[in-house]
């Protein structure tokens, strides 16, 4: 080559470097070169007339779109990561730079390289360009994939060394609402990976996709609401009306014989027509294949996102069926009678592709008031048959709550005291709360049938600054019953604990070595308990009140709201209470139910409630009788039936109800309760 041929070949070289990128269509470019390798659910050249929803998507991706940043909030196993492995690959082809991929997981990040190595081996247009993987070769690697002009790095989003020091034009963060909420206290990784991309302003492509968690702590929620909120709108197949396919619409035969959906189909919310499935053959054909489904926009958004919601309605006719998703909803609503509410979750979550709101399981404070009932105050309902007690510790004041248990763990709310004085006074000091407890504890309570029940049990919470004052209480009252307390808000733990911790006291001057037993209570264990049960009128587990609670019980109750929080990769499920909040009523639902657990009730069969029943209810004992009693007190008889008793703590306990001898001067007694307790409600809460 003379002088004058290499100045050409560098002027072309240069001038060639200085041509902007060719076009890239991410859409044609896939149909044209991507081919799903063997073992992907469909194999073969990839057509777009598959999954027309994605066609949006990629378009989007290519780099001569506007948008800066793409958010999918979708269906599991819908099209999402399928979408980076071809925008990754026409990156590579037709406009090369550094492109990083963040998973929450490693055991993710090596599946999607897997997938994107298979891709690679399967593209004509690609394979040449990236580093073949060899044993002693750093070039190609699980984590990076060198090609000309830059890389491909799969790393955990979980890492900060992962994250820094990576120039990158295009970043995809899949799975975003599993990724760590923190790295290493340096901040949100998302937010950290879109700084990566710092250097490429203006032609840069963020995406990032993900089946949402819960209303309030959803990342790809709070992003899909920062976009432009595109829905994918189809035809109806008889009127031609544009809809979105939403679980309202859908319908659903079920055969209770067969205890199973047979049939599944939507209906037109136009028309009111019904769409069976298989018209999913043209209906999700867009307008370049000569249909009329199209995205529809639902805000403008920032200016910078295009933000999209596909949900598994849209899923290919080959993928889950409508059929299948009916039956899926179908036990979810089952579930979800029983008091159990995942199913629930997981279906809106990776099915309808929507954030679950945590707080319908709860409802509101006004509609659970308006659901209480008729029942006095401080009398035991007819299907209740123990009655516990728990006290949360307050520096001037305990405040508790009283409680009727029945079968299956229903449970109805008798009164909520405030007992006015300071813990730091000794136990047997008149007048102080813990006189006033025990004047609680003593008192019995009317069964609706007539007959009187003691507390079987009751709890008091030791945390806060009375310590040691609880312990010296409860020290010298363990053998009538009284459960030392303290909450334990860690995930999974039982609702109380098996065995308590022994804990020294100081009383009267001297240490006593393990003085009294500490039981330790699953809060949020509880709490999970409480509230996904809360949705039931009747029957286990359903919570009912009277009328004559106040409407901040309700409030206090109902205060703290379940969020998710990530802790290295994983979700952490927990309660927030807004600062300042009073949260009492709560904690004493919570100290109810682990007592209640604590007597084993919550393994007791119906068999056991009913010689429990014939025990403490003699037949002959009726509503008249208990009419006299209000009227004359008159002797009421209580001698145990021939029957067995239950097994456990709560058969001594709840069988413990006075003598006949005696219940004349015990129904006065709670007569004067009543009263009193009235007196202490009318004061209000402070």
């Amino acid at each position: 080559m003379n002088c004058a041929d290499g100045f050409q070949a560098v002027s072309e070289t240069i001038a060639k470097a200085m041509l902007p990128d060719p076009e890239l269509h991410l859409d044609s470019w896939s149909e044209e070169h991507m081919v799903l390798p063997k073992g992907s659910a469909f194999a073969g050249p990839y057509r777009i007339a598959h999954t027309p929803m994605a066609r949006r998507l990629l378009q989007c991706l290519s780099p001569g779109h506007p948008c800066s940043r793409v958010v999918v909030m979708g269906a599991s196993q819908m099209l999402k990561t399928q979408a980076f492995i071809n925008a990754c690959l026409g990156w590579i082809d037709r406009a090369p730079a550094n492109i990083l991929a963040l998973e929450p997981t490693d055991k993710l990040a090596k599946r999607l390289s897997a997938r994107v190595a298979k891709a690679i081996d399967a593209c004509d247009a690609v394979k040449p360009k990236v580093a073949r993987p060899r044993s002693r070769d750093a070039r190609n690697t699980v984590d990076c994939k060198e090609f000309d002009g830059g890389a491909v790095y799969i790393v955990t989003a979980g890492s900060a060394s992962n994250l820094a020091e990576i120039p990158a034009r295009y970043v995809f963060v899949d799975e975003a609402d599993r990724a760590a909420e923190s790295v290493n206290g340096e901040g949100d990784p998302i937010e950290i990976a879109e700084a990566r991309m710092t250097t490429y302003e203006g032609i840069s492509k963020f995406y990032i996709a993900s089946s949402p968690t819960l209303v309030g702590s959803s990342k790809i929620a709070a992003l899909y609401e920062q976009g432009t909120r595109e829905v994918y709108h189809v035809p109806c197949p008889h009127c031609g009306h544009l809809h979105e396919l939403v679980q309202e619409n859908m319908r659903y035969d079920y055969d209770e014989e067969a205890d199973r959906v047979e049939r599944a189909w939507f209906v037109c919310p136009e028309c009111g027509c019904e769409i069976d499935e298989h018209h999913k053959a043209t209906m999700l054909a867009d307008e370049a294949m000569g249909g009329r489904a199209r995205w529809v926009a639902r805000g403008e958004g920032d200016g910078e996102t295009v933000s999209l919601h596909v949900s598994a309605f849209y899923a290919p006719l080959g993928s889950i069926s409508w059929l299948r998703l009916a039956r899926q909803h179908a036990r979810a609503k089952l579930r979800e009678q029983r008091g159990d509410l995942e199913a629930k979750k997981v279906y809106r979550n990776t099915r309808e592709a929507l954030p679950y709101d945590g707080a319908e399981t709860t409802t509101t404070a006004q509609q659970l008031q308006a659901r209480s009932e008729d029942y006095p105050a401080r009398v035991v309902p007819q299907p209740a048959l123990v009655v516990t007690a728990w006290f949360d510790t307050q520096p001037n004041r305990l405040e508790g709550t009283i409680v009727a248990w029945g079968p299956g763990l229903e449970w109805w709310v008798l009164d909520h005291l405030i007992l006015w004085g300071s813990p730091t006074a000794m136990p047997d000091e008149p007048g102080s709360c813990w006189a006033q407890l025990d004047e609680v504890r003593r008192t019995p309570f009317a069964h609706s049938s007539g007959v009187l029940i003691q507390i079987s049990a009751y709890g008091i919470d030791s945390g806060g600054s009375n310590t040691q004052d609880v312990y010296n209480y409860g020290s010298q009252r363990e053998r009538l019953g009284c459960l030392v307390t303290k909450g334990h808000s860690s995930r999974n733990k039982p609702i109380i604990a098996a065995k308590p911790t022994a804990q020294d006291i100081d009383w009267q001057g001297q240490r006593t070595p393990e003085g009294v037993k500490l039981w330790l209570l699953g809060t949020d264990t509880a709490k999970d308990h409480l509230f996904n049960r809360l949705p039931l009128a009747a029957g286990p587990g359903a919570m009912h009140t009277h009328r004559q609670l106040e409407a901040d019980w309700y409030e206090q109750f109902l205060v703290e709201k379940p969020q998710t929080r990530w802790h290295k990769g994983r979700a952490i499920r927990e309660y927030v209470k807004p600062n300042g909040a009073r949260n009492e009523a709560l904690d004493c639902a919570v100290g109810n139910l682990a007592v209640a657990h604590y007597l084993g009730l919550h393994k007791w069969s119906g068999q056991d409630w009913a010689r429990l029943r014939e025990r403490l209810v003699p037949r002959q004992v009726t509503q008249d009788m208990f009419a006299a009693v209000q009227a004359s007190a008159p002797t009421v008889g209580n001698a145990a039936s021939s029957a067995a008793a239950p097994k456990g703590r709560a058969a001594v306990a709840a069988a413990s109800a006075p003598a006949s001898a005696a219940s004349v001067q015990l129904a006065e007694t709670n007569q004067q309760a009543v009263s009193r307790g009235r007196r202490i409600l009318s004061r209000g809460v402070r």
